[in-house]
């Protein structure tokens, strides 16, 4: 059986595209459920007409399958104000725009 922990530990290696960082250090898986050979992943973007967002969707999905023989469901949700706050104050440390 599946563990909702193994699912968040094998979405470290999850990349987002563009900042090179894992989409859970970037905080943006924000739950992860099992049922049966399912995965639920709910993915937050800062909006949701971002326009990776399927690109986003097919790394979650991929990086799961590689692992885990499952079905892989990505949920979109946008960002509540304080996952915006704190995901544009990361993207600022990435891109060294704060100290």
């Amino acid at each position: 059986m599946v563990l909702t922990d193994e699912i968040k530990d094998i979405l470290k290696k999850a990349m987002h595209p563009e900042l090179n960082k894992s989409l859970v250090d970037l905080a943006m898986i924000r739950d992860v459920t099992i049922k049966d050979n399912k995965a639920t992943v709910t993915l937050v973007v800062p909006f949701l007409h971002v326009p990776i967002k399927d690109d986003l969707i097919k790394i979650v999905q991929d990086t799961i399958q590689k692992e885990k023989n499952m079905e892989v469901e990505v949920i979109i949700k946008e960002m509540n104000e304080d996952e915006k706050k704190i995901f544009g104050d990361l993207v600022k440390q990435i891109r060294g725009l704060t100290t």
